[in-house]
């Protein structure tokens, strides 16, 4: 029997979020997840996330991009979230 190929990322967060035996719960739970990492790293310096195979900065900066997305998601814009130095032009707001 042939194996399936393996899930891209973005399914496999696609099948978890459509496709729980939780049902609807689980999307609470991956964007509490998300918002819960994105603030551990937002808070830590870029220099200390620096490794050999992922730029501190890089890592940083995707948690500011998850702290905002996630704060205007939840109409929190406000509420001290650091803004990017630049916009991404990948947010949408048809959801």
């Amino acid at each position: 029997m042939k194996r399936a190929p393996p899930l891209t990322n973005a399914e496999f967060v696609t099948d978890l979020m459509q496709f729980s035996a939780h049902g609807a719960l689980i999307q609470a739970f991956v964007l509490q997840a998300l918002d819960a990492y994105s603030q551990r790293v937002a808070a830590t310096t870029p220099e200390a996330l620096d490794t050999p195979f992922v730029s501190g900065h890089a890592w940083h900066g995707c948690a500011l991009e998850v702290r905002r997305k996630l704060a205007h998601r939840l109409g929190e814009e406000g509420a001290g979230v650091p803004e990017l130095a630049s916009e991404d032009s990948s947010e949408s707001s048809a959801d």
